[in-house]
This record gives structure tokens, C-alpha cells and sequence, in this order.
């Protein structure tokens, strides 16, 4: 993974801002939990009102992590994608910092922790820069 970039870390932070916000939260943790749902029973099962709930899933629907099917007259929401799934599972768990979330966090490492990042001199020798050990110190032993 290359270094954070600023203008990297503006659209990570507007991204961000799209999560610190109670009812977006609880909207997102019930689509997971339950998958697609109607308008209806999504008020239902968040306690949220209808007004601030469509509201709500239009700021989701419109940063494209949540996305609306019709059926008739009953709109249906569901997450966007596996991978908004994963990262809204991620953020969940990060945020309740409860161990019962590792899971969870190892599965984005492994989805997306394989991708090319710089690597120093000290990590392409086999350590992390902080804790390198020189291979001469370790024979002496």
C-alpha cells in the first residue's frame, strides 16, 4: 500500500462522514443483518420515522452504498455490493472494538490487505523497519 496521499485522505474523510451518523449506522447494521428490506419494515425494524428515514437512505443511496429495487408500489434497499457489505461489517466491528469482530477484520485483510504497497529495504529483508535484526548479531548467538 503505497503512502496516504492529501487528496486521498479528503475522500476518505468525506466517505467517513457518511458513517458518523447514528441512523445511517443502525440502517446499514439491519441491511446487513436482514438483507434487502422494504422501506416499510426498514422503519419498522430502525424505529427511525419515515421522513428522516428517507432522507437518510438517500444520502446512503446517493454515496452508492445502498442501492433501491421496486417492486410495484415497495421500494426495496439493500447494500450495494459484497465489498461495501465487507466494509460496513469492518467499520462496525472496528468501531465496537469487541473481539467477537476479528473475524471479521481478518477477512478484510485478507481481501484486501494482498494489495502492492511500497516496501522498505528492512521489510524486503524479512522485518519490519522498527524491528529489524541484522543476520550477522543472530549467527554470533
Amino acid at each position: 500500500m503505497s503512502s496516504l496521499q492529501l487528496d486521498e485522505a479528503r475522500q476518505m474523510v468525506e466517505r467517513l462522514k457518511l458513517f458518523a451518523q447514528p441512523q445511517r449506522l443502525v440502517i446499514l447494521d439491519i441491511l446487513l443483518r436482514h438483507g434487502p428490506l422494504a422501506v416499510g419494515e426498514l422503519e419498522t425494524r430502525t424505529g427511525i420515522g419515515q421522513p428522516t428515514l428517507s432522507q437518510q437512505l438517500g444520502t446512503l443511496r446517493r454515496a452508492e452504498i445502498v442501492v433501491p429495487r421496486r417492486e410495484s408500489r415497495t421500494i426495496f434497499y439493500s447494500i450495494a455490493s459484497e465489498d461495501d457489505m465487507l466494509r460496513v461489517r469492518a467499520l462496525i466491528a472496528l468501531l465496537r472494538g469487541d473481539e467477537a469482530s476479528l473475524p471479521v477484520l481478518e477477512a478484510v485483510t485478507a481481501r484486501y490487505g494482498s494489495r502492492p504497497r511500497d516496501v522498505s529495504r528492512h521489510e524486503a529483508e524479512g522485518g519490519a523497519q522498527f524491528a529489524s535484526i541484522r543476520r550477522e548479531e543472530t549467527s554470533r548467538v
